[in-house]
């Protein structure tokens, strides 16, 4: 399919008229699987919980999974399922408005089941010792997967010249912002003069006339653009959320190692694959 196919298809229907008829209440209840899940976990006897948390120096193979499923308290329980909820909506949004409803759930399956062990193991490497638990670090994947979700939306509806690896751009600003929390200005700087670079190259690859017409139709596809909008200031403002500059909360200190490593593998993964599969 061509960039001159998709122009003859603009939505005849408004934003959330389109969102209504494309929701499945098997896609809902399976979105809603996790909050229950980790509510089940919570309320379990607490000795049993202790032994769903991961020892980083000892680890068992269930700890691998069951650690990102247990929480350290009521506040980091609340947290993680307020994040997850906020950021698994839109991107399932994007997904089905693309028509990739399989690939949504491909992606959702990978987070939940293959994610937890990746960043379990990347925590027994780099730091070795004490325990960890909790659901942010794939929490933490389903914000990376956001910039992919919404590109794949652009590729699908809008035109076939951009596609997810676009969406590094965005991300590299999300990551000049978690630097200038942890390693000051420069670094920040520095991340996003690349992301400059990397935006210049991209309008010269796509071609300056189809970036004007890409522009010109999302500008006037009214509640999708404005959703699109809303999707990515939520996306810039996720480092607040996943990074904070006191990392002792509550007598607990915040693991922005998992933070950091599902981020990236929440991005990276999907858009990854997603060119490959292409």
């Amino acid at each position: 399919m061509t960039s001159n196919d998709l122009r003859g298809r603009e939505p005849k229907v408004t934003f959330w008229t389109d969102v209504l008829e494309q929701l499945r209440v098997s896609d809902i209840a399976l979105m809603l699987l996790i909050p229950v899940v980790l509510t089940v976990v919570y309320l379990l006897p607490m000795p049993i919980q202790r032994s769903f948390t991961l020892d980083f120096a000892n680890p068992s193979i269930v700890q691998l999974w069951s650690s990102a499923y247990v929480h350290n308290g009521l506040m980091h329980f609340i947290n993680n399922v307020v994040a997850y909820c906020l950021f698994i909506a839109p991107s399932y949004v994007f997904f089905v408005l693309a028509d990739e409803r399989q690939l949504f759930r491909y992606i959702f399956f990978t987070f939940v089941l293959i994610a937890p062990p990746i960043i379990a193991l990347v925590n027994i490497v780099f730091i070795g010792q004490g325990t960890g638990a909790g659901f942010s670090g794939i929490g933490a994947a389903f914000v990376g997967l956001l910039p992919v979700s919404i590109f794949v939306f652009i590729r699908n509806r809008v035109s076939t010249e951009v596609g997810p690896s676009n969406g590094t751009v965005i991300f590299l600003v999300v990551l000049g912002i978690t630097a200038s929390i942890y390693s000051g200005i420069i670094a920040a700087a520095g991340i996003l003069v690349v992301s400059c670079l990397l935006l210049l190259f991209d309008i010269r690859r796509t071609g300056l006339e189809e970036v004007r017409r890409l522009v010109s139709e999302l500008t006037s596809m009214n509640g999708y653009f404005m959703f699109m909008l809303v999707a990515l200031a939520l996306f810039l403002f996720s480092p607040v959320m996943l990074f904070p500059q006191e990392i002792v909360q509550d007598n607990h200190a915040v693991n922005i190692l998992s933070h950091y490593a599902g981020l990236v593998f929440g991005f990276f993964g999907p858009a990854v694959f997603c060119i490959y599969r292409r």
